[in-house]
């Protein structure tokens, strides 16, 4: 190259895996450099043979963090960072059926995406270390990192000082993708990538960067997945905050869980999408196993491979915080795949609001300016693959590769609207909490589990009344917290403390109590 690069030159070059300077290799840097006679250095290029994607082992990045040269690489749309190729299943073999054993035990497939995140190197010295059987652990990061920031495999102390700390002793089944922050577009393009990082495992677990693990997380997880008898199940939650949840042991002190069951639309026309919001915390009511729900989440998500294999982050989604989760959601349900909150939590995270060290953490958006506009066109794409938005012109967004990214067979989107009361032409939606967190939904679906285990059979549930069950389960809890609020002011009535029935009636009018019972209500606004 005989002359001085563009700046958007440069980053192309700088995402590359090696440079040559007089035929010389050199890692890479991030400064123009020129020779003595004044020349640009020269983009490495692996003149050998690349592998079938079948072909493809662990480690999907070399320790110097350089992509294997006879694999070859994919670009990706937009910034045109070199990424690994996808696994690819040999040719005729069940996907159903793929995941290597180590010693006997099932492989598991860690994938952590971390933004400028100290706590990526203490998530993953947690899993090793609070895991029966680290041996089985193979964790895939994607790490967008600046100069200065810790990153994922940056020790406080070095392993040439203590070799039996966990980012050392278990180096080999470590895999960073390391990449300038500054050309990050987001957490949808970060698990893009480590999605790709996946090497033949057994079962995927994916989530956030900054969480802790209980002692045994890896057989309580598995043992979990398999009491559902579901080949299609999907364990998946936000997490419980880590403040108060483990004690000294590193063992759970909690009996409550998430379960995701309240979304909302949210966002500007046409592509309006459903947000999951906070969802309800509490003690499981079905303990023989996990709880089903209609929704996925992206904080937790733990499964066979074969889910992430069918169903692999978009890659054409760049800066998306939002509408992630019910894309890679319903595209799983028309794929088969059925969705449990995890009976008992065995990772917890680290959340902003109670944590004092994560009050200034840094986040993607600070690259918004230089990717401006391309989070609506992203929504867009993604709302139009799962038809969200219906009625959204399909000029309007990008098609590329929608068929890798699109949808299954299994079922159709029609029938996860019609049952989950999701009405996406007018965009409206239904609370299903009253739903999903008694177990209505657990005990009248998990009965239709397939007899092969290859998930539920909803062609059985094509007539289900969900509004019906819904509005029935509701008028049971109104019950119960009309016959509590009765006893509350019968004994408000019966003391005539002051204190006691000022708050009763308090009570009463903010949950909407006045019009069922006047004559209690009455009796006690006498008294006041």
């Amino acid at each position: 190259i005989d002359y001085i690069p563009k700046a958007n030159e440069w980053r192309l070059l700088q995402s590359s895996i090696h440079y040559n300077i007089n035929d010389k290799s050199r890692k890479i840097i991030t400064t123009p450099t020129t020779n003595s006679n004044n020349k640009v250095i020269k983009e490495y290029e692996y003149k050998g043979e690349i592998i079938d994607p079948s072909k493809l082992k662990w480690p999907p990045v070399l320790s110097d963090g350089s992509i294997p040269d006879n694999e070859g690489f994919d670009k990706m749309p937009l910034t045109e960072l070199k990424v690994p190729k996808f696994w690819k299943a040999p040719e005729g073999a069940d996907i159903n059926k793929i995941g290597d054993f180590i010693n006997d035990q099932e492989t598991i497939y860690l994938m952590i995406a971390s933004y400028r995140d100290f706590q990526c190197r203490e998530t993953i010295a947690s899993a090793f270390n609070k895991a029966d059987h680290p041996e089985r652990l193979f964790v895939g990061a994607v790490d967008q990192v600046v100069a200065g920031d810790i990153g994922c495999l940056d020790n406080e102390v070095p392993c040439s000082t203590n070799p039996d700390q966990p980012l050392c002793k278990y180096r080999n089944q470590i895999a960073v993708f390391k990449m300038d922050a500054r050309y990050a577009t987001g957490p949808v393009t970060a698990r893009h990538v480590g999605d790709r990082m996946y090497r033949g495992q057994y079962f995927v677990m994916q989530m956030d960067a900054h969480c802790l693990f209980v002692r045994h997380w890896d057989t309580k997880l598995i043992d979990q997945w398999k009491s559902t008898g579901n080949e299609m199940a999907v364990l998946t939650s936000y997490m419980s905050d880590i403040q108060g949840s483990l004690d000294s042991n590193g063992d759970s002190t909690r009996k409550s869980r998430p379960i995701m069951c309240n979304s909302d639309f949210e966002g500007a026309m046409p592509a309006r999408y459903l947000r999951h919001g906070a969802q309800p915390e509490d003690e499981a009511v079905i303990r023989d196993m996990p709880q089903l729900q209609p929704f996925w989440a992206a904080g937790l998500s733990f499964s066979r491979a074969h889910f992430k294999y069918r169903v692999p982050y978009d890659g054409y989604q760049p800066m998306v915080f939002q509408g992630e989760e019910i894309s890679v959601g319903i595209r799983g349900f028309t794929f088969g795949y059925d969705y449990y909150a995890p009976r008992d939590s065995v990772v917890f995270h680290e959340y902003a609001q109670k944590s004092n060290r994560r009050k200034k953490v840094h986040m993607f958006w600070e690259n918004s300016n230089k990717f401006a506009g391309e989070g609506q066109k992203s929504l867009r794409r993604a709302t139009a693959i799962i038809k969200l938005a219906p009625d959204i012109d399909p000029t309007s967004w990008d098609h590329t590769e929608e068929d890798k990214y699109g949808l299954g067979t299994e079922r159709t989107l029609e029938l996860f609207y019609k049952v989950f009361l999701i009405d996406p032409l007018e965009r409206k939606s239904v609370q299903l909490c009253p739903f999903v967190r008694l177990g209505s939904m657990h005990r009248t679906f998990q009965k239709h589990l397939r007899k092969n285990g290859l998930g539920i059979d909803y062609s059985q549930l094509v007539d289900y009344d969900t509004r019906k069950v819904t509005i029935e389960v509701l008028k049971k809890q109104l019950k119960s917290i009309v016959n509590e609020m009765d006893s509350k002011l019968t004994r408000a009535i019966q003391t005539k403390g002051l204190s006691e029935v000022k708050n009763v009636i308090n009570e009463a009018e903010r949950i909407g109590y006045t019009v069922n019972n006047s004559d209690l209500f009455k009796q006690c606004q006498v008294i006041l």
